[in-house]
């Protein structure tokens, strides 16, 4: 047990171990814990009591950064496509540095600003027939 540690010491503590053990069930938490302890190759072990650390203790792959920001662009491209046909919006171009992601999100800035709300897009409203 130790105090909140930076990223890489985390990273490195969890590969140094030989166990890494979830004790009993918890009321919430624990899973990003538990993955980054698995990512880091730490033998890890939970309780039997807890169902839903034990669910991520078998899960394969380990889900990383990369399919979060699949994940989460999925979601936005879904929200995208249940809103994005009410308006037309008139964008700047997006920077070449900016990521996916980062480009999805505003242009579900863009399509979710309503006639009379501060937009920092321009977005012309029709009338939906």
């Amino acid at each position: 047990v130790t105090n909140m540690l930076p990223p890489r010491e985390l990273a490195d503590l969890y590969r140094t171990s030989k166990l890494v053990v979830f004790p009993m069930a918890t009321v919430g938490g624990g899973e990003r814990a538990l993955l980054e302890s698995r990512a880091c190759g730490a033998t890890v072990e939970v309780a039997e009591d807890n169902p839903k650390l034990q669910y991520l203790l078998h899960l394969n792959p380990i889900p990383d950064h990369n399919k979060y920001a699949e994940q989460l662009l999925d979601g936005i491209n879904a929200m995208l496509d249940q809103v994005g046909t009410r308006n037309v919006t008139h964008r700047p171009p997006m920077p070449d540095d900016e990521t996916v992601v980062e480009q999805r999100v505003k242009e579900l800035i863009r399509h979710t600003c309503r006639e009379g709300e501060y937009c920092p897009y321009r977005v012309d409203h029709f009338a939906e027939y």
